[in-house]
């Protein structure tokens, strides 16, 4: 039975393993089988059957707590929006639909497997376990995106990449081909900046409350942190800012209340030199392309950060106008596979109140709230780096169509049902022992 108990924390553990390489042994592999469609859903297919199991096992074992049941809930009238409104627009393009559908509502699938492996197996899912195989797993495909950035740009036209199969082989600032930007085994750089937040605050982490291994914890921090220069994403760029400082503030909050004028004059001081010596070298060539992704030798009718704006409020007033929502898969990266054209927001807000309405909106910031109201309760090494990525999460949600991505999604939404589940044994123990 312990063995039955034991498989949605064995698929856990291979999701967040497998999830940051899936899009490159996707490509690789399906040229040598074929099938690439099966492929891209067997991940997707794969989670929908481990949830349903890690769902019916946890009942029949009677693991569940209200917070699972409110969780499992949740998701579930989160994915009945997605079909209720798919029902009242059942002229939108249905491949796009599945698609929109599924990208959608996994995301809080992968936090129901993860809290539910944990509670089946307390012992063998650890805290120690987890960070270690996250940290290691990030570690890896940053050491893999800075070697991409020294390798032929063309190199992953090799192993299938191409626009034709869905994920393009190469990325670079304005399309300067002296401007590569690295996406490691992701899908784009975006992805890898954001995906790479995690393992950072983990990383740094462990440097605080570690004594041993100090410089294998620098080491891979220091590869994390150039593969994500190397992305040249200034959202992430911006989200590991954030991201750090609210890491740094949880762990030093005592120091930080006690030195506030001193840190509140550094930073004063510190924006007005960046801002400052931005508007000074804001015509040299590398502030404009590394920074502002626009030069005067840009071909593009407008530049990355008008472009931005425009298609977030485009979306946003579709959505006020059309409050029930369009039909999911109308909005965001999926919607481009819509042969008669999709809606590009640049802001998962906007997206998913475009898709599924502002219901849809409330079910899925009612589930990222109530996450990360329970998150907070913890003060582990898990929780606090969780929540300092979240809150960059918070903030790059407006800039990026952010869960997109299933390697971002799978990462932060398993850590997150994990570690609520760990705050629940831990709660268990505590009251057994002083029964």
């Amino acid at each position: 039975m312990n063995d039955i108990k034991r498989l949605p924390a064995k698929a856990t553990y291979l999701l967040l393993a497998y999830m940051p390489f899936h899009i490159f042994l996707t490509q690789s592999l399906s040229l040598l089988t074929g099938g690439l469609s099966v492929w891209k859903a067997a991940k997707d297919v794969f989670l929908g059957l481990a949830v349903l199991l890690t769902i019916f096992l946890v009942y029949v074992n009677k693991k569940q707590n209200k917070i699972f049941t409110l969780l499992t809930v949740l998701a579930i009238a989160y994915g009945l929006q997605h079909l209720l409104v798919w029902f009242m627009r059942p002229d939108i393009y249905r491949p796009t639909a599945i698609l929109g559908t599924v990208y959608n509502t996994r995301v809080v699938l992968f936090a129901v497997l993860g809290m539910g492996a944990a509670l089946l197996a307390p012992n063998y899912i650890t805290q120690k376990r987890v960070i270690k195989l996250v940290v290691i797993a990030g570690t890896i495909v940053a050491a893999l995106g800075v070697i991409q950035y020294f390798l032929p740009k063309d190199i992953l036209t090799h192993f299938g990449y191409s626009v034709a199969r869905g994920v393009k082989p190469a990325f670079f600032i304005d399309d300067k081909v002296n401007l590569p930007r690295v996406m490691s085994t992701l899908r784009d750089p975006n992805s890898l900046a954001v995906y790479l937040l995690v393992p950072i605050c983990l990383t740094i982490s462990l440097l605080f409350t570690n004594k041993k291994n100090k410089q294998i914890y620098i080491g891979a921090l220091c590869m994390q942190v150039l593969a994500l220069f190397l992305t040249f994403s200034r959202g992430g760029w911006l989200g590991a800012i954030i991201a750090v400082s609210a890491l740094l503030a949880l762990h030093f909050r005592s120091w930080i209340h006690k030195h506030m004028k001193i840190i509140t004059v550094s930073l004063v001081s510190g924006f007005l030199v960046l801002g400052v010596g931005g508007y000074i070298l804001r015509d040299q060539y590398i502030v404009q392309n590394l920074i502002l992704h626009s030069d005067e030798s840009t071909q593009a009718s407008e530049d990355s950060n008008a472009l931005h704006i425009r298609l977030a409020k485009e979306g946003a007033i579709a959505s006020i106008k059309t409050p029930e929502g369009h039909g999911p898969g109308t909005a965001g990266i999926v919607s481009i596979q819509n042969p008669s054209g999709g809606t590009l927001t640049e802001n998962y807000y906007v997206q998913i109140s475009y898709e599924v309405g502002i219901v849809g909106l409330i079910l899925f910031l009612s589930i990222w709230g109530y996450i990360l109201y329970v998150l907070q309760k913890q003060k582990g090494i898990l929780a606090s780096s969780l929540m300092a990525s979240a809150i960059a999460y918070l903030a790059l949600s407006m800039l990026m169509h952010l869960w997109t991505n299933e390697a971002v999604a799978a990462q932060w939404w398993i850590l997150a049902g994990i570690t609520i589940a760990l705050i629940v044994n831990k709660s268990k123990n505590i009251t057994t022992k002083n029964t």
